[in-house]
């Protein structure tokens, strides 16, 4: 790969802890958050079929983060029907 590299562009001649701090600042993921409260009937399930934080009164969860696994494509689509989904159970 060395043909292909002309200069250093990010973070530039940083140490110590400037250079923890951007790392620090810097750092992230690409990936889509999702699956921590998911839903489902069992008792390691977070969230019921009406959307709603079991042992938590009045508290509802309408994101990426009730599916029971990640999916193979974007998350944007199921993200979009899980809200969907919610305005359908808040005005019934």
């Amino acid at each position: 790969m060395q043909p292909f590299i002309k200069r250093e562009v990010m973070p530039g001649p940083l140490r110590g802890k400037a250079l923890e701090g951007f790392v620090r600042d810097a750092a992230t993921t690409f990936f889509h958050q999702s699956c921590t409260c998911r839903m489902g009937r069992d008792e390691g399930a977070v969230v019921d079929s009406q959307l709603r934080v079991r042992g938590i009164d009045r508290l509802r969860i309408a994101d990426g983060s009730i599916m029971p696994r990640v999916t193979t494509g974007n998350t944007m689509m199921p993200c979009v029907i899980i809200g969907e989904r919610m305005g359908e159970i808040l005005t019934a």
